[in-house]
């Protein structure tokens, strides 16, 4: 994403064309040196004159995202697209900051709009692969990463994409031939070694992706983002003080770093140092604003508590997790699947094997499978889409969808007879919404199976590891006032994490 300045800077309708010109000049001269902050000056000010000028618009919405906000861009964007919606590169900006924002279709058809005024922009066909691999779409995500490659088989990023979703697909071998293309294409400069040790990241080639950030560190020893991308290697490698020294190095030549400042205050968080974890998630929003991730952390390493994660922290979280999701989750003793499982045996007295059964936030599919010979029908719904393609692959879902718990219970009516929940709550703080949903999608008589990490009081609050913990009153309370009770309540440890985290396996009934 760049701010293209071109001879369209002097075509211009106003009034006022001298006035005009100039500051579109000005601005953009601004704008190739660096100087953000004074070519948005301009850019308002013309719209102080014009309010509809779409050059200006445009100029302040790239600018808008370049600095972090993606909702503004998308304001601004907008208004200009509303008369030139022809513009491709308009479009293509219009789309970036929609997908930033989360937008996935609607940044898919700005895409496909800038496609069709140039068929050529090969640049437009990678980012439309990231959508729909975003989306879980892996055939349309493949055919646009090709289509780019074909167009400009020198550019190293769509092989970048390629590999990133051949690794998804777990065509590994293809995937490594894709990154090692891009290797050869890019030259090995420092951005290329970043962009395919971010994929290696990813898959769990964590050594191989350290070599990488390594050799950028050392042909760019005075840019941050290498320094930060070893730092977060070594993090996810467990040698936690050097992770901590690169990040620190990053930030010294880079303050702002989002990189450096995120995964310095996780690190932080992790050894309980909540004060100066809480100084880098504040110095992040900062840097940051509309940085749900940083907004989040800041709160949970502050004591505030909030009434439920952002989807998009949740969406990045488990996307950057799903490669290593279940091996993590053998290694800290996770029991939850079984103990659920388990739970509904205590129950019911017997595996009826007629019920249908919806998996809210299903993950890789690790309670779905234990619960599977028990269903007529097994639907499941995760809003990452790194999981589900994961959970597809167990073949045991007759439906899955990307999507939130809403998107999974909305006109729904007395249609499962089992919702289960495993480690999902834990991501929700007020459960009063979603409790009503959920007996409102059951049958009468029907059950909710969940985990919660446990807490003392009334209520229920924010950790300082980014999860809520509920009490067993509000559970009780809450399930009350959708017409449910509490049928079965165990007292268990979650996981080893490194220390035991207490909980809860709750198996609530609706009235029958």
């Amino acid at each position: 994403y760049h701010v293209r300045v071109s001879s369209e800077s002097n075509q211009t309708e106003s009034r006022d064309v001298p006035d005009i010109a100039r500051l579109l000049r000005d601005g953009d001269d601004h704008l190739r040196h660096g100087r953000g902050s004074d070519a948005d000056t301009c850019f308002r000010t013309i719209l102080e004159r014009e309010p509809d000028h779409h050059l200006a618009l445009h100029r302040r919405g790239a600018i808008a995202f370049l600095r972090g906000d993606p909702h503004e861009a998308v304001a601004l964007l907008r208004r200009a697209a509303s008369t030139h919606a022809d513009n491709p590169t308009l479009c293509g900006h219009l789309a970036s900051a929609l997908m930033a924002c989360g937008q996935l279709d609607e940044a898919i058809a700005n895409w496909r709009r800038a496609l069709e005024r140039a068929p050529d922009y090969d640049a437009a066909y990678t980012k439309l692969g990231d959508a729909y691999l975003a989306k879980g779409d892996i055939e349309a995500s493949e055919a646009a990463y090709r289509k780019s490659i074909e167009l400009a088989p020198g550019t190293p990023k769509a092989h970048v994409g390629l590999g990133r979703l051949l690794h998804f697909s777990n065509r590994n071998r293809e995937a490594e031939e894709a990154l090692h293309r891009a290797l050869e294409v890019g030259n090995r400069t420092p951005e290329t070694c970043i962009l395919v040790g971010t994929v290696l990241l990813e898959a769990g080639g964590l050594d191989a992706a350290l070599e990488l950030f390594e050799a950028a560190v050392l042909a760019a020893p005075d840019e941050s983002q290498g320094h930060a991308n070893r730092g977060l290697a070594l993090h996810w490698l467990g040698r936690s003080d050097e992770a901590q020294d690169a990040y620190q190095h990053a930030l010294s030549i880079d303050p702002r770093s989002p990189l450096a400042l995120k995964h310095l205050g996780v690190l932080l968080q992790e050894r309980n140092q909540l004060d100066a974890a809480a100084e880098c998630f504040e110095k992040l929003v900062e840097a940051t604003p509309n940085d749900e991730v940083a907004r989040h952390m800041l709160a949970a390493t502050t004591g505030k508590t909030t009434t439920s994660a952002p989807a998009g922290y949740v969406t990045r979280l488990f996307d950057d997790y799903a490669d290593r999701f279940d091996e993590h989750l053998g290694s800290i003793d996770y029991r939850v699947p079984k103990l659920i499982h388990d739970a509904l045996l205590e129950v019911t007295g017997s595996e009826r094997p007629a019920w249908r059964i919806l998996d809210l936030g299903c993950g890789t599919g690790l309670c779905g499978e234990v619960v599977q010979p028990m269903a007529a029908f097994l639907a499941g719904v995760d809003l990452s889409a790194r999981m589900i393609a994961k959970a597809r692959e167990r073949k045991i879902y007759d439906s899955l969808i990307v999507g939130s718990i809403e998107d999974a219970l909305e006109g729904q009516e007395r249609s499962y007879d089992l919702i289960i929940a495993g480690d999902v709550f834990t991501y929700v703080g007020d459960l009063s919404n979603v409790l009503a949903g959920c007996a409102h999608a059951l049958q009468p008589g029907g059950l909710v199976a969940m985990s919660v990490e446990s807490t003392l009081g009334d209520t229920y609050h924010l950790c300082p590891t980014g999860r809520y913990a509920h009490s067993s009153h509000y559970i009780d309370a809450t399930a009350n006032a959708s017409s449910m009770s509490v049928v079965y309540r165990r007292d268990i440890s979650l996981r080893n994490d490194p220390i035991p985290i207490p909980g809860h396996i709750v198996v609530l009934a609706k009235a029958g």
